[in-house]
């Protein structure tokens, strides 16, 4: 495996002022901070709305060139009930290449209500309608997927388009760790309930059974992989630069200092920010 990238499912949250961004940070500048901290982000905006041209471009601008971002694809575009919108799609996909070589992947996130069945269908016109020069993964939460010949049919689906199954640490569903093409997209996403909004900014459950559980399914795999890629949010144990930092111990990596900048801020006695 040449590289293996961890960072978070977003960059916005408010539990990380004078966490990881130091209190007086501008809310536009807190990408730019990231970016100085973790080396990937996946972008959860994206989910809700196709974020344009025009914001794209200023994410690009606003990271330095070893970054590197993943899209979650827009929701309505993944509703079974309406067949695929292929210029909607297009223009998305359109949109996601102003990346440039900073765009690592595209994440189809299918709720669980997405059963198999008629669904099945729908998720092979979606895959025929993608741009085939872009990496994609597809998260399944409904175990259906999982068993028997709908289980084989799905694999082979994503094998024969080079898509990655999404591999995803869900409180209701033990996604099988099967590889369909020469990346992995690891997600840890807990639940809202245990480990709601307002809780966050600290590491509220110890979960390190099953951060070691899918370090070691990684890297029982690395020799068949090019990268991988693995994020978490602050809801898998409260508080998410520092769930990073514990998959990459348990990788072998040497974790993020992601308190860095508050730190300096707090040594130099003003709210300036680092130049580097």
């Amino acid at each position: 495996m040449d590289e293996v990238r961890t960072g978070c499912s977003s960059w916005t949250s408010d539990a990380w002022w004078g966490r990881v961004y130091p209190a007086k940070t501008k809310p536009g500048d807190r990408l730019s901070l990231y970016a100085r901290i973790f080396d990937c982000v996946e972008v959860d905006s994206s989910y809700y709305r196709d974020p344009g041209a025009y914001l794209v471009r200023r994410w690009a601008a606003a990271t330095p060139e070893p970054f590197r971002f993943t899209l979650k694809f827009p929701r309505d575009l993944l509703d079974p009930r309406q067949p695929p919108d292929p210029d909607a799609i297009s223009k998305f996909l359109e949109n996601a290449r102003l990346l440039g070589p900073k765009l690592a992947a595209v994440l189809l996130q299918f709720p669980p209500w997405f059963k198999p069945g008629k669904a099945s269908d729908f998720l092979d016109q979606v895959l025929g309608a993608l741009d085939s020069s872009i990496r994609y993964a597809v998260e399944l939460r409904d175990p259906g997927w999982f068993t028997g010949a709908v289980r084989d049919r799905t694999l082979k689906a994503l094998t024969d388009r080079n898509v990655a199954l999404g591999w995803s640490y869900l409180t209701y569903l033990d996604v099988p760790p099967e590889l369909t093409t020469d990346f992995v997209y690891l997600r840890f996403i807990g639940d809202h309930v245990s480990i709601p909004a307002e809780t966050h900014g600290e590491v509220r459950v110890d979960r390190g059974p099953e951060i070691r559980l899918w370090a070691d399914r990684l890297r029982n795999v690395s020799d068949r992989l090019r990268s991988a890629y693995v994020f978490f949010n602050n809801h898998f144990q409260g508080f998410a630069p520092e769930s990073v930092n514990n998959f990459r111990r348990a990788l072998g990596l040497p974790p993020f200092d992601h308190s860095a900048l508050v730190k300096s801020t707090d040594r130099s006695g003003n709210r300036e920010l680092p130049t580097s």
